[in-house]
């Protein structure tokens, strides 16, 4: 089979869709089949050609599927004569609209909803989403297909002592932290994380690694109003070759987001032998597994108590680590592969 894909995020996104894209094309080639990418070269043409004429080099291809990796499809796809899928991975611009600018949830709207309309097939990323689709869109729950995300080998690495002592060296790590992986906003509701650290033993830190918005000052707010603002240690810009020795460096891994597409950090922690504590509501669970501990996104008195357990009790932490790492087997580039090019085969096939 030649599968198309929409390569703009893969070429131009180092992160979140960006590693998505790249390891679903790497993924799809590894088990057997041909890819061919699509993107606009120069940045305005190149869009406008994405958009609204790609369709046309799709069909001059010849390609047996074409997947849109990220919530869109070209105008006009349906014209190429080729089957197409999108992936959707969240409607977060739905439940939260008040998180994008009115334009950027205009776009998102539009998009999504034309892709959702066209396609042959759309693939979610969890249930979660999967059941989103069929609220806000009235999907058919048999045009949605649930396929979860992989996560980079490099995880279930364990690095040598010697590696995390140079890593916790060069970004002054402290001895004894939780860590939360991913952007600082407010729908990730971090500051809650801070609330928990104030519960806790005054050797006990929080360390934070995501993109900072707006959002990190009501954070700094917050360490200062509780009184830990010497625990609390904010990190931009970790290249992705570090990420791995902080998971495993971090006694526990906290995760109290409102609301997910997926999350992939708790994946990659669990993956990295971390105890994971996340919130209930949305998707955190199909990451995290049965044997992650979850609750309220608020409570962070409960979240003081559950990081209290994991820290005093080595037999706990290394029950939870054995679980997780057990479970995070089914986030691999090969089960993405398989499950994708049996997608692909069954749409050929219909």
């Amino acid at each position: 089979m030649r599968i198309g894909f929409d390569a703009k995020k893969a070429m131009r996104n180092h992160t979140g869709i960006g590693n998505y894209s790249r390891r679903c094309i790497r993924a799809v080639e590894e088990a057997g089949c041909e890819s061919r990418l699509f993107y606009g070269r120069v940045p305005v043409l190149g869009e406008f050609w994405r958009l609204f004429l790609q369709w046309m080099s799709v069909a001059r291809e010849k390609i047996d599927v074409y997947h849109g990796l990220s919530n869109e499809l070209p105008f006009g796809i349906r014209w190429s004569g080729v089957r197409s899928v999108v992936t959707v991975h969240d409607l977060i611009f739905l439940r939260f609209p008040e998180t994008y600018g009115r334009l950027a949830r205009l776009i998102l709207r539009l998009k999504t909803r034309y892709a959702c309309r066209v396609c042959d097939r759309i693939v979610a990323v969890s249930e979660m989403t999967r059941r989103d689709l069929i609220h806000y869109y009235n999907i058919p729950p048999e045009r949605i297909e649930v396929i979860y995300q992989s996560i980079d080998d490099r995880y279930r690495e364990r690095l040598p002592d010697d590696r995390l002592r140079e890593c916790a060296r060069r970004y002054n790590l402290p001895e004894c932290f939780f860590l939360c992986v991913g952007t600082i906003q407010e729908r990730k509701n971090q500051h809650t994380l801070v609330r928990a650290l104030s519960h806790l033993p005054s050797d006990v830190h929080l360390v934070l690694a995501g993109k900072a918005e707006a959002y990190v000052e009501t954070v700094k707010k917050t360490a200062e109003e509780e009184g830990v603002a010497d625990r609390v240690h904010i990190y931009s810009g970790v290249p992705t070759e570090d990420l791995p020795a902080f998971y495993q460096s971090a006694r526990a891994f906290a995760c109290l987001s409102r609301f997910e597409g997926f999350g992939i950090p708790i994946a990659e922690a669990l993956a990295s032998g971390t105890p994971v504590i996340a919130a209930k509501g949305s998707c955190l669970e199909e990451a995290g597994g049965p044997d992650s501990i979850y609750l309220d996104p608020d409570d962070y008195v409960g979240l003081a108590q559950h990081l209290t357990a994991i820290l005093t009790d080595p037999a706990t932490a290394e029950k939870m680590a054995e679980r997780g790492r057990d479970y995070s087997k089914r986030f691999t580039d090969r089960a993405l592969g398989e499950s994708l090019v049996s997608l692909y085969k069954l749409l050929l096939e219909e």
